[in-house]
């Protein structure tokens, strides 16, 4: 698996954040970080083009996992409050964490 370094996207973690609702998802502030910073995103995903999972390319699961982990980096803007049922960026079904804003 790659080391990426990550410091390019978390530059924009408090611009995001601030933008988000009072409640949000990862996958809600995944999806608004890959829309407003495509080039960084894109430079996550292709760092882990490689990655697979039970023989299958995972680089988006990879580094959608990654962006919500460093979510925890920013403890004075956003607290966890637990996992919630959510849908991803491809619209499937799936757990992921709930943030609210401080």
């Amino acid at each position: 698996m790659s080391d990426h370094d990550f410091t390019p996207l978390l530059r924009y973690y408090p611009e995001i954040i601030g933008s988000m609702r009072p409640h949000f998802t990862s996958h809600e502030f995944i999806l608004k970080l890959a829309q407003r910073h495509q080039p960084e995103y894109i430079d996550a995903l292709a760092a882990y083009r490689g990655v697979t999972r039970d023989g299958t390319n995972t680089p988006f699961m990879v580094v959608h996992n990654l962006i919500s982990k460093h979510l925890h980096d920013f403890a004075d803007l956003v607290e966890h409050v637990g996992e919630e049922s959510s849908k991803d960026i491809f619209g499937n079904s799936n757990t992921c964490a709930g943030w609210t804003k401080r």
